[in-house]
């Protein structure tokens, strides 16, 4: 399996929820809905260290490592060619600039679609109609990334600001994707999603590993667009990248905690990974959370009042029923799976 190129498009803050690819119905997203159909589709794809602004290097990041802790890095032959690109607005012009370079692996970081929002006004008001005006509902380019008791319209205001941002960047993708030829392995994810209200914030002014902020697309398109259509239901984690494409390559890789995907792309297996696991720290705070195909375990550590949760998937995709107390044997069962983990990283 020797592939000519891999390119991988990251970007920071895209709502899963927003893609017509995933669900979404309302907001437009044609580019990345055209390339979708042309690829395979992850829909269990879960960020394993998810940073709304970029702190850990891409170097010590298990995309880049395969390891979940490292004390050494893994020796591997093949390492992409990393290149910032944080601007929403020159999105594409920036990295059809880093095309000019044949790299055999290009890692595309951003851009960022997080607030605040610099878009012009026609772009901005794409989601308010005349009845909005009317009531008084226009554009939110700067809200708070902080704790947040919203209103039905600042919901709404939101939320509608927000589809222009993703519509912008659907837009910047659809120049990166013309200049990308056929025979290249094309992956558009994203490093974290967004928190946008849905449990009390907007960001992450809080440790919490909710729906909204760790599940994040992941489009692989195939050369030749082989498997196109192909949608995998199975759990998946960005650590699982680097033997993706150390395979995709031809390169020997060393033992690694991620899973190559190419069991599932060539259909060999259902599975790659029983549960995904997850860690956030903000302020000194930490949360860890356990994700099965069917469950959702939510786990603070350290100091303060926050009690470990637990919500049913895919029913409950926004996790807004807490079943901790009513499912205690499975919950206590997925803790002590989640607490032997943590023990082993810190170990």
């Amino acid at each position: 399996m020797d592939f000519m190129k891999i390119i991988v498009l990251e970007a920071i803050g895209l709502h899963l929820g927003y893609l017509g690819c995933y669900g979404n119905d309302w907001v437009a997203t044609p580019n990345l809905d055209r390339l979708a159909a042309d690829s395979v589709v992850f829909d269990g794809h879960i960020a394993d260290q998810p940073e709304l602004k970029p702190i850990t290097t891409f170097m010590h990041r298990s995309v880049a490592t395969g390891c979940h802790a490292i004390p050494i890095m893994p020796q591997v032959m093949a390492q992409p060619r990393v290149v910032q690109c944080g601007r929403l607005t020159h999105f594409g012009h920036n990295a059809i600039d880093v095309f000019a370079v044949k790299d055999e692996w290009l890692w595309i970081e951003g851009p960022s679609l997080l607030p605040p929002w610099h878009l012009d006004d026609e772009m901005l008001d794409a989601y308010f109609d005349e009845d909005d005006v009317e009531e008084g509902l226009t554009p939110w380019p700067d809200p708070p990334l902080d704790l947040v008791k919203l209103n039905e319209a600042e919901v709404l205001q939101l939320q509608n600001t927000y589809a222009a941002v993703v519509t912008l960047f659907d837009a910047q993708l659809g120049k990166v994707l013309e200049r990308i030829d056929d025979d290249t392995l094309l992956c558009v994810t994203a490093r974290s999603g967004l928190p946008l209200g849905e449990h009390g914030m907007i960001g992450t002014p809080r440790p919490t590993l909710h729906d909204e902020f760790v599940h994040v697309p992941l489009v692989m398109r195939l050369p030749g667009k082989a498997e196109a259509g192909v949608r995998i239901a199975a759990l998946t984690q960005p650590i699982d990248l680097l033997p993706t494409f150390l395979e995709a390559l031809a390169q020997p890789a060393p033992p690694l905690d991620g899973h190559s995907l190419w069991p599932l792309l060539r259909g060999e297996v259902e599975a790659v990974r029983p549960h995904a696991f997850a860690a956030v720290r903000v302020n000194g705070e930490e949360s860890w959370l356990l994700r099965t195909p069917d469950r959702a375990l939510h786990l603070p550590v350290g100091p303060g009042d926050r009690k470990p949760q637990l919500f049913v998937k895919p029913e409950d995709r926004w996790e807004v029923n807490d079943l901790y107390q009513q499912q205690i044997e499975s919950a206590e069962t997925l803790e002590a799976t989640l607490r032997a983990f943590v023990s082993a990283i810190r170990a």
